[in-house]
């Protein structure tokens, strides 16, 4: 009988201890995954619209800073720290998403589905590059998106024919993750609309 009871008397024992019994079930997952959204589609004048579908668009390449090369979303609590979320992260790699709303974003506001990405086939010429590098794409401690980035607009010769730095900012309104996103999609939306306009610029000669 003693070797008996001696197995259940251990496992009283363990479970009786301040930790209590150790669940063996597998913890869910906390981690939730995000993606920047595009702008809505509308319909342009037909005479910008046909204009604009005749180029072709070429967007990249695209750079980012090593420090949003994470899967993780980033917050900068100040000038010189940031926070790294812990679950919340992003569904593609960052510097991907930007790229494929950027195409997206001005394939909508220039209607045309002309649009390669970087790097694209020697038998593709574009009418325009569209290089972009961003210094600075995140939310801050005061609730408020930045996104800082140098654009240049090359010709079908490379030949630079147009550049801007732009600074855009977007209040997120609460300190969601979702609110933050949001947020972002709609300043790579303004920066999609600064692209357009040197491009429709261009375009009317």
């Amino acid at each position: 009988m003693y070797f008996w009871k001696r197995p259940y008397s251990i496992v009283l024992f363990l479970c009786l201890l301040p930790t209590g019994c150790i669940s063996l079930e597998p913890k869910p997952d906390p981690s939730r995954f995000f993606a920047l959204a595009s702008l809505p589609r509308t319909e342009q004048p037909a005479r910008e619209a046909a204009a604009a579908s005749a180029l072709v668009l070429g967007i990249g390449p695209v750079k980012f800073p090593g420090y949003l090369d994470r899967q993780q979303l980033v917050t900068r609590i100040s000038q010189n720290r940031f926070a790294v979320a812990e679950n919340d992260r992003w569904a593609e790699p960052l510097e991907e998403n930007f790229s494929r709303v950027l195409s997206q974003n001005l394939s909508i506001l220039l209607q045309t589905n002309r649009i390669v990405a970087y790097p694209w086939e020697r038998n593709q010429r574009p009418t325009y590059q569209v290089q972009v590098e961003v210094l600075r794409f995140e939310p801050n401690a005061e609730q408020l998106v930045e996104l800082w980035a140098r654009w240049i607009i090359l010709d079908d010769a490379k030949k630079p024919i147009g550049m801007k730095e732009s600074f855009l900012t977007q209040p997120t309104g609460d300190k969601s993750t979702e609110a933050s996103v949001a947020a972002m999609s709609e300043v790579v939306g303004s920066l999609s609309q600064e692209i357009a306009a040197s491009i429709r610029g261009l375009i009317r000669g």
